[in-house]
């Protein structure tokens, strides 16, 4: 599908210039009064009724193990804000983010979680052409890091299927965590997802659940097509670096 190829490339260039601003740019605010009820309203157990116990569950391990990733280009004097999953592998620290975030050297790369933030340790794996990168992190108190081992046995185990339900959580125009629902669509020859669902600036890196609470991988970009009236951007469109596509070993063998 040549077709896939030129748009997963466009679309990557897209989502990269979307997610690299400077440091003028003004992000969302709102200013209200903290809420006052018995439960916080933000609780990763504060979820709909209208999903099973599987569901809920993956929802929760989206939910918790969901960071913010900025990045520092001192050079161009511009900041990169993308989203990434938490990991634990031996005793360490990990975030699974894209590559295409990373601007900047590990020194000017922190995850952040509200107030609580993680300075990078070094750059574990970074694989432009794949576009996802592995860090190496200091713990991050209030997350709930995933095993990467599940991660590794995903990609043996079972693969994703047409029509799957997914959940995946972000922090979009440095908002959030926001967690939104989608289907899967359909896939490339590559091995790409796709994905009907909803993203916005900021939400590449967020990684994608299924409704059993596995890892389907993690979201590149928004599709795009070239129309005789110019680029077509399919905001409900996503394209998602599945789990396969992922090399923690050469990661974990450094």
């Amino acid at each position: 599908m040549k077709l896939v190829a030129r748009t997963l490339l466009t679309s990557a260039v897209l989502f990269f210039f979307g997610l690299l601003s400077t440091v003028s740019v003004t992000y969302s605010r709102i200013d209200t009064a903290p809420y006052r009820g018995k439960k916080s309203l933000s609780d990763s157990r504060n979820i709909s009724r209208a999903y099973n116990i599987n569901e809920k569950r993956a929802i929760t391990k989206s939910v918790t193990s969901a960071v913010k990733v900025m990045s520092i280009d001192h050079t161009g004097e511009g900041i990169s804000m993308a989203s990434g999953t938490y990991f634990i592998y031996l005793g360490r620290y990990y975030v699974l983010t894209v590559s295409h975030a990373i601007v900047g050297a590990c020194e000017d790369t922190v995850v952040t979680h509200f107030e609580n933030s993680s300075r990078c340790i070094e750059f574990a794996l970074v694989n432009e052409q794949s576009d996802y990168a592995i860090i190496e992190v200091e713990k991050l108190y209030e997350r709930k890091p995933l095993s990467i081992m599940n991660a590794i046995n995903f990609k043996i185990k079972k693969l994703p299927k047409l029509l799957d339900k997914t959940f995946y959580t972000g922090y979009p125009n440095n908002i959030g965590p926001l967690t939104v629902p989608g289907t899967i669509a359909g896939f490339a020859d590559s091995g790409h997802i796709f994905l009907n669902s909803y993203a916005w600036t900021g939400s590449s890196g967020s990684g994608v659940f299924n409704q059993d609470g596995k890892l389907v991988g993690i979201i590149m970009a928004l599709d795009v097509g070239n129309t005789q009236y110019g680029i077509d951007v399919l905001e409900n469109l996503l394209i998602v670096i599945p789990t396969q596509h992922i090399d923690w070993v050469e990661a974990l063998n450094r």
